[in-house]
């Protein structure tokens, strides 16, 4: 089949499409203005002017936290995001970095019982916070209901946004023991996936409501 001939109507339709071309765009200018700033300034180290090779680091802040129950002090940068902080000092890989424009939802994690997506919050406005990620919802070895669900319900292909719609689902359940399914699709509005058509996700979810019903 020629490219001309595929019908790319559904793939490019309603909101969750028009969400990705945004952060597209966001990541393209983002990139663009950085190819423009270090063009100008290897220029200028051509024309033999002083360049600042590196910018003064930033103090580093204290910040007190605990993680699926533990207690972690580090040390960060102001401008590290909690999702940074998470993977890469913490070590907590499961939280994936998908858009970094709050778009996607795969980096959401659970802060003060609150959903939260992670690349939009400073790791030091998490000082003091207790926080949840996908690592410390099983207990002793066990899935928890939803990732028990997402198992049975095959709420997932790639897995990549799997994390994200699992912390999303926790707090929809957490507020709502047996959402309609409306409800769910609404509640899971800020979590992109790529794969799955979003069908056996809800399901997913019907299924953890119901185990956790009893």
């Amino acid at each position: 089949m020629l490219p001309s001939e595929i019908n790319l109507s559904p793939i490019f339709s309603g909101d969750n499409s028009f969400r990705f071309f945004v952060a597209v765009k966001k990541r393209f200018c983002y990139n663009a203005i950085q190819f423009k700033e270090r063009s100008q300034i290897f220029v200028r180290s051509l024309e033999g002017q002083d360049v600042q090779k590196e910018a003064t680091p930033l103090a580093k802040k204290v910040i007190h936290t605990t993680i699926n129950g533990e207690a972690h002090t580090h040390e960060v940068e102001p401008r590290m995001l909690l999702i940074h902080y998470i993977r890469d000092v913490v070590g907590l890989t499961g939280s994936h970095i998908g858009c970094e424009t709050s778009l996607c939802g795969a980096c959401t994690v659970s802060v003060n019982g609150q959903a939260v997506k992670s690349c939009t919050m400073l790791a030091v406005q998490a000082d003091g916070a207790e926080i949840t990620t996908i690592e410390g919802l099983a207990q002793n070895g066990d899935l928890h209901p939803i990732q028990e669900g997402f198992w049975e319900r095959h709420g997932l292909q790639c897995g990549f946004c799997t994390p994200g719609m699992i912390m999303a689902a926790h707090q929809l359940l957490a507020r709502n023991s047996n959402p309609t399914e409306e409800e769910i699709r609404h509640g899971l509005e800020g979590n992109l996936c790529r794969c799955t058509g979003y069908q056996h996700i809800v399901e997913a979810v019907q299924y953890a409501a119901g185990k956790m019903q009893g």
